[in-house]
């Protein structure tokens, strides 16, 4: 059990890695489908610097051959999508605990998936600002490929405040 108290705790987490908002759990076949594939996970109210973003095998995975990748909409002001990543390789069969991680700024980068729930902690060496002072915009993914027909996944959003009283908010 540790001396520090919950709140504590927290606090210093958001110093180290950031504020961390994530998504309830989610059905892969209803989230991870090809047919209806782009889903908003995060409202962003100002600008963000996103230290990470994932998506996290919560159970594990079928054997599908579904991609993701990663998208902002900025709609106050309304400029449109701008890609965070490229889509990732195959998220077929990824056990629980696996991540498919964002790995930073080049929008052409594909996420990294995990094969095992021993993943490398540590985030992208690369960060990605979003977002407007005063605005309003959205986090989504896309997926493509094939429908996940099994599983459940959880999407995690770390990131800092950049603009004056900015933050994520978790849609689903």
């Amino acid at each position: 059990m540790s001396n520090y108290n919950p709140n504590t705790l927290n606090r210093i987490g958001s110093i180290t890695t950031g504020v961390h908002v994530k998504t309830g759990v989610l059905n892969n076949s209803a989230y991870l489908t090809s047919g209806d594939p782009t889903h908003s996970l995060f409202n962003v109210y100002g600008r963000i610097r996103i230290l990470g973003l994932d998506v996290e095998a919560v159970t594990a995975f079928a054997a599908d051959l579904t991609t993701v990748k990663f998208t902002f909409t900025s709609t106050t002001p309304s400029v449109g999508i701008s890609d965070i990543s490229a889509l990732s390789l195959s998220i077929a069969s990824i056990p629980i605990g696996a991540k498919v991680k964002w790995l930073g700024t080049a929008v052409n980068t594909a996420p990294a998936v995990g094969a095992t729930q021993a993943h490398i902690a540590a985030f992208s060496a690369d960060t990605m600002d979003v977002g407007h002072t005063n605005g309003i915009g959205v986090i989504s993914k896309t997926a493509a490929a094939a429908v996940q027909g099994s599983g459940t996944c959880r999407f995690n959003l770390y990131y800092l405040p950049i603009s004056e009283g900015a933050y994520a908010t978790a849609i689903v």
